[in-house]
């Protein structure tokens, strides 16, 4: 059917994941107490860039449904190198919703949460 063409399975072979940026340190106004790099790798971590690799890492999985370190174990190794223990592998709810990326907060019965990724599923049109 001309719909699978379009299934959450068939995303997985075109999403491309950007390459990591270069590391361009804050020599002029780094983050209080950090090094110039730090400050870089930072605000890197936070930035829109590190959002649209987020998604395309979630994306990329079709329609699976991950944790924060699963994500985080799928980040590319350039990125992961870059960002050193700044790297992480989630996004916010209004980062996903702008990606296509269904974020859900887990809430667990003894405390604490943790938030799950997938590939948003658009509803299906009726005819």
């Amino acid at each position: 059917m001309q719909a699978d063409l379009f299934s959450l399975a068939n995303l997985v072979t075109t999403v491309p994941i950007p390459p990591a940026p270069v590391l361009r340190p804050h020599t002029t106004w780094p983050f209080p107490g950090e090094t110039p790099e730090d400050s870089a790798r930072a605000g890197l971590a936070n930035s829109c860039k590190h959002a649209d690799m987020v998604a395309a890492v979630v994306l990329a999985q079709g329609g699976a449904e991950l944790t924060d370190s699963q994500v985080l174990a799928l980040v590319p190794t350039d990125w992961r190198a870059l960002l050193g223990p700044f790297a992480h592998g989630s996004i916010s709810p209004w980062e996903g919703e702008q990606r296509g990326i269904d974020v859900r907060y887990v809430a667990h019965e003894g405390g604490g949460f943790h938030f799950t990724y997938s590939a948003a599923v658009s509803p299906k049109v009726r005819v």
